[in-house]
């Protein structure tokens, strides 16, 4: 299970990102000298959650590409809509240690909790 926290959802939905990908890779030897823009939709936040990380997981098995930060430029809440960039690099072996694949994201006990200064995150990953 992974959780994240922030002081507000936003922080709490970037770190869950870089969270998803320090488990295949080691993001610390990334560098940040690719960009990555995705938009993405949901009917509630679980599901914009799943559809979020799911599409970042698409991008890192299409693409090989290691998310190492995560800005979201738009997170409208009502319509359930995110834009967001990530910065980083594709993969090599040779420069980054991988670690665990994930399969997929799944909704099996995922949990979004926010309170005023605070927000977490809680998402079971398919390995």
């Amino acid at each position: 299970m992974q959780h994240s926290w922030g002081a507000s959802l936003k922080e709490a939905w970037e770190s869950v990102t870089i969270a998803m990908f320090n488990y295949m890779v080691e993001v610390d030897n990334v560098e940040t000298t690719s960009e990555r823009s995705i938009e993405i939709e949901g009917h509630d936040l679980d599901s914009l959650l799943y559809n979020y990380l799911d599409e970042w997981l698409f991008v890192f098995s299409t693409e090989y590409f290691v998310c190492k930060e995560v800005k979201i430029t738009e997170f409208d809440r009502e319509a359930f809509k995110i834009k967001c960039v990530g910065k980083g690099e594709r993969l090599d072996k040779k420069k980054h240690q991988t670690g665990t694949e994930i399969k997929a994201i799944t909704y099996s006990c995922m949990k979004i909790v926010e309170e005023q200064n605070k927000s977490d995150i809680w998402v079971i990953v398919d390995i």
